[in-house]
């Protein structure tokens, strides 16, 4: 969380099919502990309404308040590519678009100018290239929905990013490739890590059953799927990550479980992929001041 030492919660949002989640974490003072808030409503023009609504039922202040907006397949994408060294960034978007944009569901309703991209040694001669791109239409919604709080969003990314498993306490999946699954109403969405770094973000969309293979998956948990490969280590294939009792604890409606797991997840995880820095240079390049100076020195965008 930001360490400005006003900012006393931080408000997680999420949108899912038309739908909006609201969490409120609410930092830990003196000799409270942390309290949670979750509400579920429609995404649309009262969003500002009740988000007052939740920060006065809470005695928290709007300038207390951060806010992420956690996003989530088809509306953002992660995934990974296996590139040549010393590639030089003209090459490098040439074989983004070739092998990445063109292939993606729909990909005209994708932001194909702005994505981020992270590039890590794969060793050898090759390096591995992790591309984030966002839906055309996702920023200027965000700020038409949050016009009076948009000013307060820190982060707008892949929230399926936090679901990396703690290799303290799993050891075996330390550098190696694993996947997280987490159950979120009728959709089962993949996050795919290797050693610990973030490499995709899928939705199964049409896997409308509880039952993988011979595992059944409850909505209220969050899964590791980590294959065993030459292992001489025996464990099951898929097995839960959450400690129930924890979160019994939080005493939250069922439904919040997806939102209160990657939030929890979040409050420890340094350097998200954030496309807040993208959103800030679109309001830099449409905002009407500027508009105005560039059109009296004859040039635009």
């Amino acid at each position: 969380m930001t360490s400005n030492s006003n900012i006393k919660a931080r408000l997680y949002i999420t949108y899912l099919k038309g739908m909006s989640e609201l969490l409120l974490y609410i930092k830990p003072h003196r000799t409270r502990g942390h309290a949670t808030i979750y509400r579920r409503s429609p995404g649309d023009a009262a969003m500002n309404l009740r988000i007052q609504s939740l920060l006065d039922h809470s005695n928290i202040l709007r300038s207390q308040i951060e806010i992420w907006v956690m996003l989530y397949p088809p509306e953002i994408q992660t995934c990974t590519l296996y590139t040549p060294k010393h590639m030089t960034q003209f090459d490098l978007r040439e074989q983004i678009r070739e092998q990445i944009l063109v292939n993606l569901p729909y990909s005209i309703n994708y932001d194909w100018e702005h994505y981020i991209t992270r590039v890590d040694d794969n060793g050898g001669e090759s390096d591995m290239v992790t591309v984030t791109i966002i839906g055309k239409s996702v920023l200027p919604r965000v700020k038409a929905l949050l016009y009076k709080n948009f000013s307060k969003v820190t982060f707008i990314g892949d929230g399926l990013q936090f679901l990396a498993a703690d290799e303290n306490h799993l050891p075996f999946i330390r550098g190696r490739f694993y996947q997280v699954i987490l159950p979120y109403d009728e959709i089962y969405y993949l996050a795919g890590f290797r050693s610990g770094r973030h490499i995709s973000s899928c939705a199964l969309t049409h896997a409308n059953s509880a039952f993988f293979g011979r595992y059944r998956l409850d909505h209220q948990q969050v899964y590791l799927d980590c294959p065993q490969g030459a292992s001489s280590v025996d464990w099951p294939r898929i097995q839960p990550l959450v400690d129930r009792a924890i979160w019994n604890d939080e005493l939250l409606t069922p439904a919040a479980f997806p939102a209160w797991h990657i939030a929890r997840q979040s409050i420890t995880s340094e350097a998200p992929v954030n496309f807040m820095v993208l959103a800030a240079e679109s309001e830099e390049r449409t905002s009407p001041e500027l508009k105005v100076l560039k059109n009296y020195y004859g040039y635009w965008d």
